[in-house]
């Protein structure tokens, strides 16, 4: 039997941010909690630094982030961009300056309510409000998975819920020893709506959850506030940045009393939480057929690792940690995509969810919480894709035999090898077309002007098909 880890809560903190009106986007960047004599609880500060380790988490203010912004607008969509090919066939490993498409909006986004007024936004941590809610105070039950949880549209919701469910019966059977996904592993699939910081019921029990405080009037002037703010934003309450983020939470269950931590407060189960601002990206970017689908299955991946116990393979020395967990989640989401007894997704959309990875990835190559450039990223997607083709797949893999599988060509993806991060396909005679794509096939718009090939084609030389990848244009 494998380790299961006594599994840590994840979470984060409340602030504020003081707007005028919106014409002129002035914000006094100071810290607003000595205001209202809050004060962060000291046993969330890892949590809360934790949750920014994530690759759709808000952007930390910078220098640099604040000279992206003063740059000023004029640059194409990122779907146009994605979406266009210069003319010239690559190898994979060509240099090209890195440049993060993920990186490019959230920047757009931040000039749209102006620098100052997102870094009160962040240093205040309001945007990370709406996640203390879903995780810690919104109370989980089946009816709530069923009924409540509610992804940006009627069909994508249903898309999410079958995929999760899909995964979850993949995983399982994959799982030779049931040692890693078993019959009583609940993971949650939850959503995230910046709504919250509205209701007085959801965000005042936020607030406490995260602060200590004198007086409770303080933290209902403080929720006061932060409507204030909140409601200057472009977009108000659905202003993206808000729930710019998709996370893996593990609970605290096996500890303490009735099956969770001694704290009720943190009786938690695991749950996947997507954000409503990683849906508007991904819509965004022309990536909203599967691009959802590879970010769910991305989440799935590190529920496996935590079940796994994830660590360093013995014997090796892997300068970013971090950035070989994302590439393996990465593959992982590529390969239960990808498999018939997956999503079995078709070459068509795998095109965009390989543009997905592509487009999640960074550039912070000297940083401890890298997680891979987009290249690579993309390259680790495909990879885990082409792991489920009849030529060189077993019927399902186990999920230690993929994690091996996984480290043996890991050094080859961060070298941007052809010969790994080539997508290798299935005989199309052997695939039943609308065998288990998505039901709502051609309701996305963007799938259908996404023309595979025309963004990433490259020659590796060997005549394999053209899912390859390309330059950030």
């Amino acid at each position: 039997m494998k380790r299961r880890i006594a599994p840590q809560l994840l979470a984060l903190v409340a602030t504020v941010v003081v707007v005028v009106p919106r014409a002129a986007m002035v914000v006094d960047a100071t810290l607003l909690l000595d205001d209202y004599h809050l004060r962060v609880r000291p046993d969330m500060e890892a949590e809360l630094d934790s949750l920014e380790r994530g690759e759709f988490a808000p952007l930390r203010p910078s220098p640099h982030i604040r000279a992206l912004v003063a740059e000023g607008g004029g640059r194409r969509p990122v779907e146009e961009r994605l979406g266009e090919h210069d003319g010239r066939r690559r190898r994979v490993g060509t240099a090209a300056a890195c440049s993060s498409p993920l990186v490019d909006w959230t920047t757009d986004r931040i000039r749209e309510m102006g620098y100052s007024t997102y870094k009160t936004l962040y240093d205040n941590r309001i945007i990370q409000m709406p996640y203390v809610y879903k995780h810690y105070i919104h109370r989980h039950s089946e009816d709530d998975n069923d009924d409540d949880e509610f992804f940006v549209s009627g069909d994508q919701t249903k898309e999410l819920k079958r995929r999760h469910r899909d995964a979850v019966s993949f995983w399982r059977e994959a799982d030779v020893d049931n040692s890693v996904i078993d019959a009583s592993d609940d993971i949650l699939l939850l959503s995230m709506h910046g709504s919250m910081l509205a209701d007085d019921d959801k965000l005042v029990p936020a607030i406490m959850r995260v602060f200590d405080f004198d007086a409770t009037a303080d933290v209902v002037a403080f929720a006061a506030r932060i409507r204030r703010i909140v409601e200057d934003l472009p977009g108000g309450y659905d202003n993206p940045l808000l729930t710019m983020n998709a996370i893996a939470t593990r609970s605290t269950h096996g500890t303490g009393t009735f099956g969770g931590h001694d704290d009720e407060r943190r009786r938690v189960k695991d749950s996947i939480i997507i954000g409503d601002g990683v849906l508007r990206f991904l819509i965004d970017s022309g990536l909203g057929s599967s691009g959802p689908d590879f970010v769910h299955a991305h989440e799935f991946g590190h529920h496996l690792q935590f079940r796994l116990d994830m660590a360093v393979p013995p014997g090796s020395a892997y300068a970013h940690d971090d950035r070989r967990k994302e590439l393996m989640a990465d593959a992982i989401s590529g390969y239960f995509l990808a498999h018939d007894d997956g999503a079995d997704m078709l070459e068509e959309e795998i095109g965009v969810f390989d543009r997905t990875a592509f487009a999640t990835g960074d550039c912070d190559e000297g940083e401890d919480d890298h997680h891979g450039t987009p290249r690579m990223r993309q390259c680790a997607a495909i990879w885990g894709a082409s792991q489920s083709a009849a030529a060189v797949r077993v019927p399902m893999l186990d999920p230690d035999v993929f994690v091996r599988s996984f480290d043996a060509a890991y050094p080859r993806m961060l070298d941007l090898d052809s010969g790994v991060c080539t997508l290798v396909s299935e005989d199309p005679s052997s695939d039943e077309p609308g065998a288990k794509g998505r039901e709502d096939e051609g309701k996305h718009p963007s799938l259908q002007d996404i023309e595979v090939g025309s963004w990433n084609e490259a020659d590796d030389g060997e005549g394999r098909p053209g899912v390859n990848l390309g330059d950030w244009l």
